[in-house]
């Protein structure tokens, strides 16, 4: 299947950060893309259950107690977002990562997936191998991806990501969205060198192919935007945000 391959071209990558078995629960009614999920996630170290019934998801997460779920939008029975919303209803899942995975790419719907309570939304066509990056950042580097915080407060910086606007100084700034994207995925780890690698995987995602410069520029935009010390650069390949 081309998308076994597909994965398979970018999979020699390990990540060794740590040595503990995370859990994950996909939930799809495509067992072809959960087969292709469950290896490749399997080989990355993690302990992975799969359900193709949304019916039974919900019973399922309860029993296997996941680090992260993987949901499927577009399922018979019972929605991806509905399933989300009873997981959040949890308390035992209110802090438990949940990404989207979907073949839909529409902007409303991925507004109403995240103000549900997922983490992240990834399209299927383009971001098979960006989910696997973005899972190894939040579960082994210990990076925080939530993009159901709608909003971000450090000192007189403010990210309002429901209009993606920055405030700074009370003072309204306009930025482009994936300026705003970069400062978002920083703000949520305040003071944390963050590599050139992560910022061009956890922004641009793994088929879209820039170089480290391009990253260079884009930071330099947001500091004459915001100020010069909004942002610092940690040896030559780390950001570091050092606002409040």
């Amino acid at each position: 299947m081309r998308l076994r391959s597909w994965w398979r071209r970018s999979s020699g990558r390990r990540w060794s950060v740590s040595n503990k078995k995370y859990k994950i629960l996909i939930v799809d009614d495509d067992k072809d893309i959960l087969d292709l999920l469950q290896y490749n996630l399997e080989r990355e170290g993690y302990e992975v259950r799969s359900e193709t019934k949304s019916t039974r998801s919900i019973e399922t997460a309860i029993e296997f107690a996941p680090n992260l779920i993987i949901l499927d939008i577009m399922m018979p029975y019972i929605s991806g977002i509905e399933i989300c919303k009873q997981l959040r209803s949890i308390e035992s899942f209110k802090s438990t990562y949940i990404f989207f995975l979907t073949a839909k790419s529409d902007k409303h719907l991925q507004i109403e997936a995240l103000n549900t309570g997922g983490d992240d939304y990834i399209e299927k066509i383009t971001g098979l191998r960006a989910l696997s990056y973005k899972v190894a950042t939040v579960l082994k580097k210990n990076l925080v991806i939530r993009k159901s915080v709608s909003e971000i407060r450090i000192g007189d910086l403010v990210l309002d990501r429901n209009e993606n606007i920055v405030w700074i100084k009370n003072k309204r700034v306009e930025l482009s969205q994936h300026e705003f994207e970069l400062l978002y995925f920083l703000a949520q780890n305040p003071k944390k060198a963050i590599t050139t690698d992560s910022l061009l995987h956890n922004i641009w995602g793994s088929e879209v192919y820039l170089f480290a410069k391009s990253v260079d520029t884009y930071v330099q935009n947001i500091r004459q935007k915001l100020g010069r010390g909004l942002i610092s650069k940690v040896r030559d390949d780390r950001y570091r945000l050092i606002a409040g």
